[in-house]
């Protein structure tokens, strides 16, 4: 055996095994590891077809190099450094790429070159730009009546917008191009005083506010001038139409004026009305058996007329009118609850609607309302009345004209006046100082309203100074010195920060064929009245007498006064209160 020639091939296979490990090393990444490569034999890179990439704060990326000789590692910008750093690896070398933080809002790249021997290599660095955002326009000066108000800005990303008025309202974002941008906002009407709002436009570290400035608009419509408190100034004491246009029948699901005994409303009894020494009328309305389209609820025209007319009646009679949705069959009435809140508040919105859109040329002689008796138990249906509210207050508004400043009245919880005063909050309102609260009185029911004694108590017939001695028809609670506690819980809640009320309902009911007591029971309920009428206007709540209809005060078919003691109480009480606005 030839073992010279054996030690030749041997060392030409050793020769071929450290060549080929040389050229399978290579780097896999820019994570910082040290794992070494195969060597090649040209230059390569970590970031080998990925470039570097930094974001738009800078910061530092590590770059590893392998070559078969020295290498000389340069950046061809300021921003962009390259310096050398210490690994642990024979056959890499390792460099720190540093970017400063970019305060150009453009992108920008640079390029680091590698030289080794005649070998040369580039790796590409980019780096994002940093925020940019500029208003065009920082102040802005809108009509009284409110308009459509376009901010062009230009921006390199989607900067958040923040407004911090709820009279401004984003609604629309177009687009010029890449760069410049538009936004859309709608400004109300103003019908207060002169106001200032802002607008704010966010993108990382940068902002710009916007200055939305607007004068009051002045309300030109003649006979709309009074604000809510002037206009109940003017109320002196009210009475209702009761048991007419809201007269319905809930199992067969229809309606009509005379329904439950009482004759159509004539101008005899208006003019009547206002005779007796009335300057208000509250006339209770059905809404929901005239609809005629249950999809759109479009109501019935001739019923729309109807009630037209009968307000006609008081306006043209000087006396001021509310109409409201009363009890209604219920729909709403009895569903304060969330299940029922977007199909009743969708429903609400659309008969306002109309309603607001028929009666829209009164002048502040009618005043509208939203509801009757909401029946509100707690907080959370308190949010849902507070919904249908809403839609009320913003239907009527949207119809513009006299509604767009119209006076409206909102219920309080039950018309309960320790659940309004625990519970109530007015809805919002583009106009203000617009708004009245509504509650009820019929303190005690066992006098003012019970007509059959009951398990849980009896019937009272006498109150106040007329109590029979020895009778176990005395009135036991609920006395003077009760309405005026529960008439100033109202007072302090809302007449004394600038909300005036309306007593919607209140009243006794008579009962005869009691002897030779009969004068008491008539005496009692006319110094009841006159208490109630009197407290209310002092306590800054205007009155508003319930009459059920054919035995009620005012006789529907001639007009003519028929209960004297109800009718002098309630005269003598308005007389001597006075409202504390």
């Amino acid at each position: 055996m030839n073992f010279k020639k054996m030690n030749d091939m041997k060392h030409m296979k050793n020769c071929l095994l450290l060549l080929t490990c040389m050229v399978s090393l290579f780097l896999t990444g820019c994570s910082g590891s040290d794992d070494e490569p195969a060597i090649a034999t040209e230059i390569k890179t970590s970031a080998d077809g990925n470039g570097l990439t930094f974001a738009k704060n800078g910061g530092s990326l590590e770059l590893f190099i392998q070559a078969d000789g020295e290498v000389e590692v340069s950046s061809n910008q300021s921003w962009c450094k390259v310096e050398p750093s210490t690994t642990t690896s024979t056959k890499l070398v390792k460099y720190n790429v540093t970017a400063e933080a970019n305060t150009e809002t453009d992108d920008r790249e640079a390029l680091i070159s590698v030289t080794s021997g005649k070998l040369s290599k580039s790796v590409q660095v980019v780096q994002s730009a940093a925020d940019g955002l500029i208003v065009a326009k920082t102040s802005y000066e809108v009509k009284p009546e409110g308009e459509t108000l376009t901010i062009s800005y230009t921006t390199n990303g989607e900067p958040e917008i923040s407004i911090e008025e709820s009279w401004i309202k984003q609604i629309a974002n177009t687009r010029a191009s890449m760069q410049e941008k538009s936004l859309q906002f709608e400004v109300t009407a103003n019908y207060g005083s002169d106001r200032t709002g802002y607008i704010t436009f966010s993108l990382g570290d940068k902002s710009e506010k916007v200055t939305v400035s607007q004068k009051k608009l002045e309300i030109t419509s003649v006979g709309m001038e009074s604000d809510a408190l002037t206009l109940a100034a003017k109320l002196y004491t009210g009475i209702n139409i009761g048991n007419t246009l809201e007269a319905v029948n809930a199992d067969s699901k229809t309606a009509g004026e005379t329904m439950w005994g009482n004759p159509q409303v004539t101008l005899a009894y208006i003019e009547g009305v206002k005779k007796a020494g009335f300057n208000a009328v509250r006339i209770p309305c059905a809404w929901d058996y005239y609809i005629e389209d249950q999809t759109t609820y479009k109501l019935k025209e001739s019923w729309l007329n109807r009630v037209n007319e009968v307000v006609g009646y008081c306006v043209s009679n000087d006396l001021y009118a509310i109409v409201n949705i009363h009890w209604d069959g219920g729909w709403l009435e009895n569903n304060c609850t969330a299940d029922k809140q977007e199909e009743n508040t969708k429903k609400q919105y659309a008969l306002w609607k109309q309603i607001a859109e028929k009666l829209n040329h009164y002048d502040e002689h009618l005043l509208l309302a939203g509801c009757n008796e909401p029946n509100v138990e707690n907080a959370e249906q308190m949010k849902v009345l507070k919904a249908y509210e809403q839609a009320f207050v913003d239907a009527v508004r949207e119809t513009g004209g006299n509604n767009a400043v119209r006076n409206l009245i909102v219920q309080g919880p039950s018309t309960n006046i320790d659940k309004t005063v625990e519970l109530f909050s007015l809805p919002e309102d583009v106009v203000p100082n617009r708004l009245l609260v509504e509650v009820h009185y019929y303190d005690p029911w066992n006098f003012c309203g019970m007509d059959k004694d009951e398990e849980w108590g009896k019937m009272s017939y006498y109150w106040g100074d007329y109590m029979v001695s020895g009778s176990d028809r005395n009135s036991t609670w609920g006395d003077e010195s009760h309405v005026r506690s529960q008439f100033k819980k109202m007072k302090n809640k809302f007449a004394d920060q600038g909300i005036p009320m309306i007593l919607g309902e209140y009243g006794v009911i008579i009962r005869t064929g009691l002897g030779d007591t009969q004068e008491a029971h008539d005496k009692s309920r006319q110094q009841w009245h006159e208490v109630v009428t009197r407290e209310a206007k002092n306590h800054g709540l205007v009155p508003f007498l319930w009459d059920i209809g054919v035995n009620g005060c005012i006789s529907r078919y001639t007009g003519e006064t028929q209960d004297n003691y109800v009718l002098d109480g309630i005269m003598k009480g308005a007389a001597e209160g006075n409202y504390p606005f």
